[in-house]
């Protein structure tokens, strides 16, 4: 085992631990961290994001941008109705939303848009996609409660579904898909595979399989530069993913927002020990074999492969951005004025939401997620609203 990887440990949900060990022997005794990942995200089952109970936060483990505050969905509503203006104001279009969950973030934008665009809102279709079924089933109850069902389509993305006019929205989505773990060894580029040393799951250092070849050559073509020791994660599935959303979208935008960066920011050099991260109880961690099943894995979106992806798609590169200045562009940093405006508005209230929207622009935290818009048969200049605090980058 290389120092650089952590050493094995097999605590977690004990049935899927089983079953993975059981892939593992079957295998030859290896099998490639993606699918370690797949099993211990995805799994049918026994899947982090497959539990029937859900917890607070995005699994109960950390906070997402939607769940500190409405005004963040707010923010992303003024977004989509310029994307609606700019394709026309068409009678009928469509949000398009992956990694749904019960529609928090849907409920937020669409308050949003009947606020400030009603137009807008009301040739609005929003399709959830959300791949666990309880959460579907959830969404479908609530949207039903708050008399938005009429609104509202509830899909599966394993299900085949017609292309949209309008937007693709994907809120902390790649992140969480699997990813290959690649390190630099005194012998070259080599990959980590996931084997079993008797007591739990531990690293193998072996070739490359034909998934990360394909993907590594995309960091090859780049001219990086790395050295002995470095760790990167490439996420074939992230680019595979992206692909099949965007073919679902006949004309209109797309919206990326999630913790990445451009590949040149992503594989600098304070990087280069690998982003791969364990959330658990609001405790994050760096071995990934511990709560198998039980704890949330991610690592950082690289944008640019999304983006070649995309291009290669036929999509337009409309910018790139921090999701503290999207969200200044936006406007959100006019709710304060507003409030101060408000005579009904209470110091406590002020200051409770002054600390709410510095947290979503904290360059520190959530601010420093990125934001990728890309567009199909769809003006991208003059540049979208988004981009107004910060030019469109790379």
């Amino acid at each position: 085992m290389n120092a650089g990887m952590k050493p094995p440990n097999g605590t977690g949900n004990q049935e899927l631990i089983a079953l993975i060990h059981d892939e593992i022997i079957a295998n030859g005794g290896r099998i490639v961290f993606a699918r370690f990942m797949e099993l211990a995200l995805y799994h049918p089952i026994h899947g982090y994001y497959m539990s029937e109970s859900r917890r607070p936060g995005r699994g109960g483990d950390f906070i997402t941008a939607p769940e500190v505050t409405a005004h963040f969905g707010h923010a992303v509503a003024r977004q989509m109705a310029e994307c609606w203006e700019r394709l026309g104001s068409p009678d009928e279009w469509s949000i398009r939303e992956y990694g749904a969950g019960i529609g928090g973030l849907a409920y937020d934008i669409m308050g949003g848009l009947a606020t400030d665009a009603p137009r807008a809102f009301e040739a609005l279709t929003y399709h959830l996609v959300e791949l666990n079924p309880f959460q579907r089933a959830e969404a479908s109850r609530s949207m039903t409660e708050i008399g938005l069902a009429g609104k509202v389509v509830i899909e599966s993305p394993d299900v085949s579904t017609s292309p949209i006019t309008g937007v693709i929205l994907a809120n902390e989505v790649a992140d969480a898909l699997p990813v290959h773990r690649l390190e630099m060894t005194d012998e070259g580029w080599m990959e980590g595979y996931v084997s079993w040393d008797g007591d739990g799951f531990d690293w193998t250092l072996d070739e490359f399989s034909p998934e990360a070849e394909a993907s590594f050559m995309e960091l090859a073509d780049a001219n990086l530069d790395f050295s002995f020791d470095d760790i990167v994660e490439v996420s074939p599935a992230a680019a595979a993913w992206f692909d099949k959303a965007i073919e679902g979208l006949e004309r209109g935008y797309v919206v990326i927002i999630d913790y990445g960066y451009p590949a040149t920011v992503l594989y600098s050099s304070h990087r280069l020990d690998g982003t791969l991260r364990g959330y658990s109880g609001h405790t994050v961690s760096d071995d990934p074999f511990t709560n198998v099943g039980l704890q949330d894995l991610t690592a950082h979106v690289d944008f640019t492969s999304l983006r070649k992806s995309g291009e290669a798609s036929g999509l337009t590169h409309a910018g790139y951005t921090m999701q503290g200045a999207f969200l200044s562009s936006l406007g959100l940093g006019d709710v304060l004025v507003g409030m101060q405006d408000d005579p009904a508005a209470t110091i406590r209230e002020y200051l409770a939401t002054q600390a709410v929207i510095l947290r979503l622009i904290d360059p520190g935290g959530l601010g420093r997620f990125g934001v990728m818009i890309m567009a199909r048969d769809a003006p991208v200049e003059p540049p979208l609203r988004a981009f107004k605090e910060a030019p469109p980058d790379f």
